[in-house]
Parts: C-alpha cells; sequence; structure tokens
C-alpha cells in the first residue's frame, strides 16, 4: 500500500471527538482560538494597493488556513485622504461637435456637427498605377491644366470640372502607351478646350472627343426635320393604313357597351370563346395555338408553309397553351372605351420639346382586349427621351412576353393618362413621329397624330398591301442588322432606335438617286 501523504492531517475531523476511524487522515488536534483584539472605534481607510503590488493568487495548497493562527498587532494606519479614482474621459469622434450654449435670451444654440463635401472641388489627385509608364509627376501636371479648362467651361457648377478631368485625363493615359504620345494628346486636347465656349448648362456637358456642340446640334436636327419632312405619309395612305385620323373625334361618342357575356373570337387560336371578368384555373390553358408566325421553309426540296416556333406544318395542333384572348380593331369601339386625344398645339416656350421622335411600344391581353404595357421613345440621335411601363386600365390575362418581353409589371409608376402627360412633354402636333407599323402604337396610346414616318411606308414590300415588310426583315435587309432573335421577345428600344436608322439610310438613298 502507498504511504499516506498527510495532505488533510492539518484540517480538523468534522467528527472528533466521536470520531470511530482507526486511523483517521484528519486532524484530532483540539484547536484553539485567537484571542479577541480590541480594534479602534475609529474608521479605518484601506489604503489604495496599486497594481504592481497585486500578489498572485497561490496554489491550492497554499489556500488551507492554518489551523493556530498566529496574533499579529494590527498596522497603524496614518489617515490620509483616500485618492478619488477619476474614469478617464472618452475620446471625441473626429469632426463631431456635441455641444450647446446657453443664449442670453434664453435660447439654446446647438454646434452643428462638421461634415465633408461631398462634391469634390479643386484639381483631381491621379492616382498612381504600376502599369503606368507615364511618370505620377507629369499626369499630375496635365490634370491640373485640364482642370484650369473645365473650370472655365463649367462656371455654373464648379464640382463638374473635378469629374470631367478626372475622366479626360484617364481617356488620355489610357490611349497611350509613351510618354511623348501621353504629351501629344494632352496638348491637343487642351488646346481643343480652349476653343469650346462656356457650357450653357447641364445639358451641356461632356469631355473632348464626346461633347457635342448643342448649336450645332440643334443645326443637325433642323436640318434632319428638314430632309424628314419629305418622308411624312400622306393622309390618304394613312387612311389606307388604317390610322386613326382627326375625323374621329367628330363621331357621337356612345357609352361603352361591355364585352364581358359575349361570344368574341380568340386572337390566337381564332376559334370562339365566352369573355369572362374573371378567369378561373381552366381557363387558362383552354387555348392551344402557335405563338409565331408561319415561314416558308423546303422540306425534301418542296416549299412548303411551316410554323417558325415549332416547324410543323400548317394545319398541326398548337405547340403552347395559354387562355382565350382578342383583340378589337374597330376605331369606334376603341375610341368608346377609351377616347382618343390629339397631340397638343407647338408651345414655343418649351424646353423639352423635340423635332423628331421614335417610338415602340409593346402591348398585353388584358380582359377589355389588347392594352399598352410599355413605351419607349428615343430622339433623333437615339437617345432615351422615355422608356416606361405602363398600368393598363383592366385586369391582365397575358403579357404577351413571347413578343412583348415583359414578364412583370413590378415597379410601374404610370397608367395610360400619366403616361400620355409625360410624352407630351416631347411631343407635340409639328413633332414627326417615326416607327414601325404605327397605327397599333396610335391605338394603343390612344393619340391622334398626322406627321407620321413609317417604315412600312418607305421600305413597301413587292407585292404592294396589304404585305408588309417586318421590322426585323428591313433591319437585316437594309441595316445589315439582326434584331428580334431569340426568344426573349422585342427590346422597344432596340426597335425605336432602328426606325430611326431606317429613315437615315432612306435619306442617304434618296441623296444618291438625285445625285445620277
Amino acid at each position: 500500500m502507498l504511504p499516506s501523504l498527510g495532505l488533510f492531517k492539518k484540517i480538523a475531523c468534522p467528527l472528533y471527538p466521536n470520531c470511530g476511524r482507526n486511523p483517521c487522515f484528519y486532524s484530532h488536534v483540539k484547536q484553539r482560538t485567537a484571542p479577541k483584539l480590541d480594534r479602534p472605534q475609529e474608521t479605518i481607510k484601506r489604503q489604495r494597493v496599486e497594481p504592481a503590488e497585486i500578489k498572485k493568487p497561490l496554489d491550492v495548497a497554499n489556500k488551507v488556513t492554518p489551523l493556530i493562527p498566529s496574533p499579529k498587532p494590527l498596522p497603524v494606519v496614518k489617515e490620509t485622504p483616500a485618492r478619488v479614482m477619476v474614469p478617464p474621459q472618452p475620446r471625441k469622434p473626429i469632426a463631431s461637435f456635441d455641444s450647446t450654449e446657453k443664449l442670453s435670451s434664453g435660447r439654446t444654440r446647438t454646434a452643428h456637427t462638421a461634415t465633408f463635401k461631398t462634391k469634390p472641388t479643386g484639381p483631381p489627385t491621379i492616382t498612381p498605377t504600376a502599369k503606368s509608364t507615364i511618370p505620377l509627376k507629369v499626369r499630375q501636371l496635365i490634370a491640373t491644366k485640364l482642370y484650369d479648362q473645365y473650370v472655365r467651361i463649367y462656371q455654373h457648377n464648379p464640382s463638374l470640372a473635378t469629374n470631367q478631368t478626372r475622366l479626360q485625363e484617364d481617356k488620355i493615359h489610357s490611349g497611350t502607351i509613351n510618354l511623348a504620345g501621353y504629351k501629344q494628346m494632352a496638348m491637343t486636347t487642351i488646346m481643343n478646350l480652349k476653343k469650346r465656349p462656356v457650357s450653357l448648362g447641364d445639358h451641356d456637358i461632356g469631355i473632348d472627343g464626346e461633347w457635342v456642340d448643342p448649336v450645332a446640334k440643334q443645326d443637325t436636327a433642323s436640318a434632319l426635320y428638314e430632309r424628314a419632312l419629305e418622308a411624312v405619309v400622306d393622309m390618304d395612305l394613312l387612311r389606307q393604313l388604317q390610322y386613326p385620323l382627326p375625323d374621329l373625334l367628330d363621331e357621337p361618342h356612345q357609352p361603352h357597351m361591355p364585352m364581358v357575356g359575349t361570344i368574341h373570337g380568340c386572337d390566337r387560336c381564332k376559334g370562339e370563346y365566352l369573355i369572362k371578368d374573371v378567369l378561373d384555373k381552366n381557363d387558362m390553358d383552354s387555348c392551344v395555338y402557335h405563338p409565331s408566325r408561319m415561314k416558308i421553309m423546303k422540306v425534301d426540296g418542296i416549299k412548303e408553309k411551316v410554323y417558325s416556333c415549332c416547324e410543323d406544318p400548317l394545319g398541326s395542333t398548337g405547340c403552347n397553351r395559354g387562355p382565350h384572348v382578342y383583340k378589337d380593331e374597330d376605331l369606334r369601339i376603341l375610341h368608346q372605351k377609351k377616347p382618343y386625344l390629339k397631340t397638343p398645339a407647338y408651345n414655343p416656350k418649351s424646353t423639352t420639346r423635340q423635332k423628331l421622335v421614335a417610338l415602340d411600344c409593346e402591348m398585353g391581353y388584358t380582359t377589355a382586349g389588347m392594352e399598352l404595357i410599355r413605351l419607349t421613345a428615343v430622339d433623333q440621335d437615339m437617345k432615351i427621351l422615355l422608356d416606361e411601363l405602363v398600368l393598363p386600365s383592366n385586369m391582365i390575362i397575358d403579357l404577351n412576353t413571347h413578343y412583348s418581353g415583359i414578364k412583370t409589371l413590378e415597379g410601374v409608376k404610370y397608367d395610360l393618362d400619366g403616361l400620355r402627360n409625360e410624352l407630351f412633354k416631347y411631343v407635340d402636333e409639328d413633332t414627326i413621329i417615326v416607327g414601325h407599323g404605327l397605327e397599333n402604337d396610335m391605338n394603343a396610346l390612344r393619340i391622334i397624330h398626322t406627321n407620321i414616318i413609317d417604315t412600312v411606308a418607305l421600305f413597301p414590300h413587292r407585292a404592294g398591301l396589304p404585305y408588309r415588310n417586318s421590322l426585323r426583315g428591313l433591319s437585316s435587309g437594309v441595316l445589315k442588322k439582326f434584331i428580334q432573335v431569340g426568344t426573349d421577345g422585342h427590346d422597344s428600344f432596340e426597335d425605336a432606335r432602328v426606325c430611326i436608322e431606317l429613315l437615315q439610310a432612306y435619306i442617304k438613298k434618296q441623296d444618291k438617286l438625285k445625285a445620277k
């Protein structure tokens, strides 16, 4: 058996004097109590112990209290004033002043928090890059000289000078490969900026190489407008193309008869169905149809008509399912549902009015037929003026995503009335509206406008009306540009832009014919 270490011999036995253990590993020695000392009645104040004087804690063996402590006289403590512990003051945040001052009038004045300017001014600081071959000192010098010119140009908004200088220097730096080329391009740019007039406003901005003189731009717009007037569709052709014309407003207005509960032909499968204001689950896939138009395709050396969506032959069962839908084409019925408006008269004070606008609309199906769900309008430079979704007046049945490209109306801001008001900021009765098959767009917008250039009329089908060239065919045939590819539907901005390009191509063609 291992010898006992006697670790408990200093601890009094809890059963003493009636302990029955023999031997007992606790102590059976009678403890003596220490004499009670008379403590002074006065309050003894502790001395503050500095952190350096704090001893490390003893181990477990040394923590045991001895059985017979020896009395020691208490140390005489001198009465010294207690040291007051002052907590450290928190540091104040930089550029933050949260204080108030009492004024003689009784009001309090709060100091404002210091804020930094969000719009930088002064020459921009050029950041060094590892791959740059141009010394940083040279780049900073050029940036300062560029800034001097931009400050002169943008007197109405000096903060623009800093931003434009940074963009200009970046363009020079990225467009050169050595110091000589950098200096040459920088000097050329500075000379061009010295010749540039003071900016006329926020519409007259841009770095050298991208800036367009608004005066020259206006002259170009006027020149294009004068040439475009030659291509405006005459009234007889507008009527033949079934455009809404001013005489429609002379029709006596009649209350619209609701279509709900009547039988109508489906615009997709051409079958008849009952129009409902609320569709159930079965109605959502009751129509079986082909979503795409037909095309001519050679099958075993023989030309056949097939559907472009699935290449099935004419008369085959549809390859897609959806709800039955319809579209009203009678202008009088459309006028009864939602009255048409003429474009406003020319306003010489307007600052947003455009001489020429191209637009394209996307439509979807509702319980009241086909309604506008998106409008895109661009100016003659093909820059977007308006590109907005539209909330229909009736319950949506199908967004016609296969053609419209619209999958949701989330974020819509305008109904038809609100959108027309926005459009009329840019369009008046003298504005030339350019588009493809614009009679559909005019009907969707419920607008009557006779200053029209339709690409259907600019490039007529060789077989004549009612046959028409598609916008996709004109784009590929005239512009050598392919649009409306894929299955995501049309892009209204792309379609509107192509119409401007087709007009420009038509004018060039006429110029060549006149030159012969």
